[in-house]
């Protein structure tokens, strides 16, 4: 079957529209374009949308760890602090606000995609879990807008 997880990159021209609209309350902006996990289709509130959950290098060490999936640390990472992919952060995207992330000569990155894809279903199930949790009021304040994102992506 097809993957459902893609590393991608989420474009500026996101972030820029989401502080036009003010919904870009914790959103985690890079501007090299941070490497995010596509997952393409998450229930919240009765339909499927896109979600990119992003790859973090300095996750608090003391971070409950259904917040995130662990992944080995990287250059920029932290000595005490976690790498990985951090749930709480997911936000819902539309297509064209997706880039290629290119990895083709990147060792660790290759490393990390695989681990991803043989992790797919347990993400994948996080982050759903996450999303549930969220829709009842009990997700974290660190969690972007998501309903304020979907009202003018979707």
């Amino acid at each position: 079957g097809d993957t459902k997880v893609q590393l991608v990159k989420v474009g500026t021209q996101f972030f820029e529209e989401c502080k036009k609209r003010g919904t870009d309350k914790e959103l985690l902006y890079n501007k090299n374009g941070r490497p995010c996990v596509l997952i393409l289709k998450l229930k919240y509130k009765g339909k499927r949308h896109k979600f990119v959950v992003p790859i973090r290098s300095n996750i608090s060490s003391n971070t409950p760890k259904k917040q995130y999936f662990s992944l080995p640390t990287n250059s920029a990472t932290k000595t005490g602090n976690r790498h990985g992919l951090h749930y709480i952060k997911l936000f819902p995207i539309d297509n064209k606000y997706i880039q290629k992330y290119r990895i083709d000569n990147n060792n660790y990155m290759l490393q990390i995609k695989s681990i991803i894809d043989k992790n797919e279903k347990e993400i994948v199930t996080s982050c759903q879990n996450y999303l549930c949790e969220y829709e009842q009021g009990k997700g974290s304040l660190m969690t972007p807008d998501i309903d304020g994102i979907l009202s003018w992506i979707s």
